[in-house]
């Protein structure tokens, strides 16, 4: 049943509804402009009728089978069709050591335009993590490798990585992934929480079920 979200979350994901500029980059993805925001971590038109955000963690397994097998039949049936607008957040687990570090490279990346690339890399390779592959990453999607080890350092998107965190925390949010899917109703963000990897059918069940709402 869906429920009003949050007021935190809800206004999050309000913002995400509204009128961002887009683009599609050398991937297929539409998303912002690359900047310091958390912009480039959302793709999907502005106006879609349904909204997902996903609270992951980069070293958390059940989040890298999300991402490179749910995630890409998200984006081409529902995002790619206009009809889901998707953001993705970060959930460092405590329990895994890497994850934070991979986190703040692939906001580094996403500085670049290349965020959703960067972080399928990762979870694609999410066994080398221990290595803190992240600058070799980074030269393999041409990224400026001197930018990008500055921006691992300056703090900045380490503080956006912990602002997710806290927000994560304020939802109730425990475990990853986690995912929020609804839509805008009189104004107000309903929608429900879940967690774990799910099939696709289920993300295309509740999809469905909010667009026919929506009618």
């Amino acid at each position: 049943m869906p429920r009003r979200i949050p007021l935190v979350l809800s206004l999050v994901l309000m913002a995400l509804a509204g009128g961002y500029s887009t683009a599609t980059n050398s991937a297929g993805f539409e998303t912002t402009a690359p900047s310091t925001t958390l912009e480039f971590n959302i793709v999907g038109r502005a106006d879609a009728p349904v909204t997902i955000i996903e609270f992951s963690d980069l070293q958390c397994p059940y989040c890298a089978r999300h991402a490179l097998n749910t995630f890409p039949e998200i984006k081409r049936n529902y995002i790619d069709t206009g009809k889901v607008r998707y953001a993705a957040r970060d959930f460092p687990l405590a329990m895994h050591p890497f994850a934070l570090p991979a986190a703040v490279a692939t906001r580094c990346a996403g500085e670049q335009g290349k965020f959703w690339e960067y972080r399928h890399a990762v979870f694609e390779r999410q066994d080398e993590l221990a290595t803190a592959p992240y600058d070799a990453l980074a030269a393999e999607l041409g990224l400026d490798v001197p930018r990008f080890v500055a921006c691992r350092k300056d703090g900045a998107q380490l503080a956006a990585v912990l602002a997710d965190v806290a927000l994560a925390g304020s939802s109730g949010i425990t475990s990853t992934p986690a995912f929020v899917v609804g839509r805008i109703v009189n104004g107000e963000f309903e929608g429900e929480t879940f967690a774990g990897a799910k099939p696709y059918a289920d993300f295309a069940a509740r999809i469905d079920a909010l667009l026919a709402a929506g009618k």
